[in-house]
């Protein structure tokens, strides 16, 4: 691993880890599983772990400022689910979220005391809907189809961001649960998420004094991809990260492929020719959206 530092500014396009940390369960890569197979560029710092692939933000120029700015969480997620027909019962979970121990030491990837905002255990307000947790990108019911121990190993500040409660339990959960309806009806499918930052620069921070910060996305994104005669087709989700209002249906926030590029400056699925596609999809009608989403 190669050491860094927040004082300096690092360019960096990929740097491979095999066990990030103690606490984790061993990190075996099923060759079954092509996490990125429909790459996402650029790529930062990345973790392959047996359930997902993350790409991590380091110290480099997120916002084009020319200066280096770490926001203490990944910048994409992906991950492949497969039809599993017997899925491996549920295990156990770390008692703290696991985290890179050299990064966090070197104030780029934060612990799992960044999360645990001081006072709001206490205060009933804000123990429900209204606190950010630590929102998983890959979610742990999806990894244990791969093992348990890739199953545990998702509870890592690595695959995580500050999100609503009621999003991470709310239509975030329920669009989990659809890919893996699409999973079993068409084999496989892949995701890749990770979080937006209207204006590329974030407006809210979780950690205080003396943590490892971590910024709060103004929305997420989702994009699953399935693979029809060997052409991808990709079906693309962003759902703000806000207080929770009356919308609890996913397919309103269907938008384009485009659109989450234009705000995140990444290319998905940059190894595939799918310019018409990655346009379609953000000017439908709420009934053609609902349409789109049944007819996958």
């Amino acid at each position: 691993m190669k050491a860094l530092s927040t004082g300096l500014f690092f360019c960096i396009s990929t740097i491979l880890f095999s066990q990030p940390g103690n606490g984790y369960k061993p990190i075996k890569l099923d060759p079954n599983y092509n996490h990125s197979k429909w790459e996402t560029s650029p790529s930062d710092l990345v973790y392959e772990f047996g359930a997902f692939t993350s790409s991590f933000d380091s110290n480099d120029d997120n916002d084009g400022d020319g200066k280096g700015e770490s926001w203490g969480i990944p910048e994409w997620v992906s991950y492949e689910i497969k039809s599993v027909p017997n899925q491996t019962e549920s295990g156990n979970r770390p008692s703290r979220w696991l985290t890179d121990k050299q990064g966090n030491k070197d104030g780029f990837v934060p612990n799992d005391a960044t999360y645990a905002v001081s006072g709001v255990r206490s205060m009933k307000e804000v123990k429900d809907d209204y606190r950010y947790v630590r929102g998983h990108l890959c979610m742990k019911k999806i990894a244990g189809r791969v093992s348990l121990d890739a199953e545990y190993n998702t509870h890592t500040t690595l695959n995580a961001v500050p999100q609503l409660q009621w999003q991470n339990r709310g239509i975030w959960l329920a669009l989990e649960y659809k890919t893996v309806e699409w999973a079993e009806k068409h084999g496989s499918v892949w995701v890749v998420c990770g979080p937006v930052f209207f204006g590329k620069k974030p407006a809210v921070w979780l950690g205080q004094e003396g943590e490892v910060k971590a910024a709060v996305p103004d929305a997420l994104y989702k994009i699953v991809i399935k693979e029809v005669n060997g052409v991808p087709e990709a079906l693309a989700f962003l759902i703000p990260n806000v207080i929770p209002s009356d919308k609890d249906e996913y397919s309103e926030f269907v938008t384009s492929v485009d659109r989450i590029e234009k705000l995140t400056g990444l290319d998905f699925m940059s190894n595939a020719d799918i310019d018409e596609m990655e346009t379609q999809n953000e000017s439908l009608s709420a009934n053609k959206k609902k349409t789109l989403i049944r007819s996958w």
